[in-house]
């Protein structure tokens, strides 16, 4: 093959790998676009699901947390499932509830940050305690809790917004 020949193949390569990675960044922005719209929604419906996978504790070190934990938010009522790790100052016997419960919400405030994350100040009480839960969430659904009690120290989280699958 001459030098000719070669050069055009490759530049012919050259160009089609270019415009492939466009599309695909482009591709990409769409789908970014479209989970911020997603997130939105969400949001402004008071129907979402954070899935949480690290837990901050007021003392210790972070921690990993398994699949599973989230905190939900449907109109108005919480369905907290997280675990907890922390001092407990008055407790029922045996432990209690924790941070696993459902709840009517007393009360819920949304602001805009200047970052432009969302944040939900809610309320809720159950038979155990009264908590106040504080998410950011971030358009791309990265997300952070954090969770005070009046009973047990308070205790933060990070996760993601997620949506079911249906």
């Amino acid at each position: 093959m001459n030098r000719k020949k070669l050069f055009f193949i490759l530049t012919l390569f050259l160009v089609l790998v270019m415009f492939g990675s466009c599309a695909s960044s482009e591709e990409r922005a769409a789908q970014k676009a479209d989970f911020a719209r997603k997130v939105k929604v969400s949001l402004d419906q008071r129907v979402f699901k954070i899935s949480v996978n690290r837990m901050i504790p007021m003392s210790g070190s972070s921690r990993s947390v398994s699949y599973g934990y989230s905190v939900e938010v449907k109109n108005d009522s919480l369905f907290s499932n997280l675990p907890y790790f922390g001092k407990a100052y008055q407790v029922p016997y045996g432990g209690g509830k924790g941070l696993t419960f459902n709840a009517p919400i007393s009360h819920y405030q949304e602001s805009q940050k200047k970052n432009g994350a969302r944040q939900i100040d809610i309320e809720v009480k159950n038979d155990e305690d009264t908590y106040s839960y504080q998410m950011t969430v971030y358009d791309n659904g990265s997300s952070s809790i954090n969770v005070q009690g009046r009973q047990r120290e308070g205790i933060s989280y990070s996760g993601e917004v997620v949506f079911d699958s249906k």
